[in-house]
């Protein structure tokens, strides 16, 4: 909060998605809008309409909201309706930060500012380039937060053969072939994907892969 007060914003937000499953992942959130604007927006699912989410967690680039308002409200009454409810809240313009990051998560940052676009366009403008380095650095330090559960299951520890016959795994090798692409053994090449079905806590084969996958574990070849 004291960094978007130093920057003459009021209120912000901090979003991260964390695909510990690939069909319902999880969220982190630190809340610094009001209470009743949180409260209001989950109530009305507005999350599933809500642009500045759909943009940042598809794009790399920062969104003003002005934009937003400018282009998507004019054609989108639900749209309309979620910015009108959250100016009349002291959410009247902002800027939100997409974050995609190497596991797999995508985070988000939002700072509002209670003025008109007119009044703090220029103001939001001059700010982009320090929120977008700020919102790397609260990601990272979250990720660093000790007793984060979430996180934590991002950092599960595969070994480079673990990952090696998963990777191989999802160009449709069987086990045997594995093992002639590795010169080990049928058995190991079974010994280690069961392993790294233990640590991801999956329960077969193609969600180990899956998992691994979401996760940012496996990666494509350079």
């Amino acid at each position: 909060m004291a960094f978007c007060h130093y920057y003459g914003f009021d209120n912000f937000i901090y979003a991260a998605r964390v695909p510990t499953s690939l069909v319902t992942p999880n969220y982190i959130f630190i809340n610094g809008y009001p209470q009743e604007w949180r409260d209001h927006y989950v109530e009305q699912d507005y999350l599933r309409i809500d642009p500045t989410v759909s943009h940042c967690f598809s794009k790399t680039t920062p969104i003003y909201w002005e934009h937003i308002v400018n282009t998507q409200c004019k054609e989108n009454r639900s749209v309309d309706q979620l910015f009108a409810e959250a100016g009349s809240l002291g959410l009247r313009n902002g800027i939100s930060f997409p974050v995609h990051c190497i596991h797999g998560e995508t985070a988000m940052f939002s700072m509002a500012i209670n003025q008109l676009a007119d009044h703090s366009r220029e103001h939001i403008q001059q700010t982009m380039a320090i929120g977008n380095l700020f919102v790397s650095y609260v990601h990272e330090a979250i990720v660093r937060v000790p007793d984060n559960s979430l996180v934590a299951k991002l950092n599960s520890q595969l070994t480079s053969r673990e990952k090696e016959c998963l990777l191989w795994t999802t160009e449709g090798k069987t086990s045997w072939e594995i093992s002639q692409i590795l010169n080990i053994s049928e058995r190991t090449v079974g010994f280690h994907i069961n392993n790294a079905i233990k640590k991801l806590n999956v329960v077969n084969k193609q969600h180990a892969v899956a998992r691994a996958i979401s996760l940012g574990h496996i990666q494509p070849a350079i």
